[in-house]
């Protein structure tokens, strides 16, 4: 049961975080007449968001992020930093930075699939006579 409950919630951060990116490519990046007007000088919210969007993924910061957070999410065995790495990892895969984000989500998954933190073998002084 604790297993079908935490993949249901992987899987609604992912449909979220794509259902969010998709929404921010097709409504607010991509259309022609948000560009016109951005592009006018406009100052409104819509573009400002736009700005900061088109700068997130022209840079690459969604990847480097996403990659960054999975990364140490994965050294440390982190569940809620993985949560963040898959969310913005999922979300860069949709908007143009899949080289950086493929191997962040594949990193952020591989943190819940762990059976928990690996074993140390305990050192055992066995003297031989």
């Amino acid at each position: 049961m604790r297993l079908i409950r935490a993949s249901s919630v992987i899987a609604l951060i992912c449909v979220l975080a794509l259902g969010c990116a998709a929404a921010a490519r097709f409504l607010l990046i991509e259309p022609a007449q948000i560009t016109s007007v951005c592009d006018g000088g406009a100052g409104s919210l819509s573009c400002t968001v736009r700005r900061w969007i088109i700068q997130a993924f022209v840079h690459q910061r969604i990847g480097w992020f996403s990659l960054a957070l999975a990364t140490v999410a994965t050294i440390f065995s982190n569940r809620f930093l993985a949560t963040i790495a898959l969310f913005f990892g999922c979300c860069g895969m949709v908007l143009y930075t899949t080289e950086l984000c493929a191997p962040a989500v594949l990193l952020a998954l591989l943190v819940f699939v762990r059976d928990g933190q690996p074993q140390v073998p305990a050192m055992t002084n066995k003297s031989t006579q």
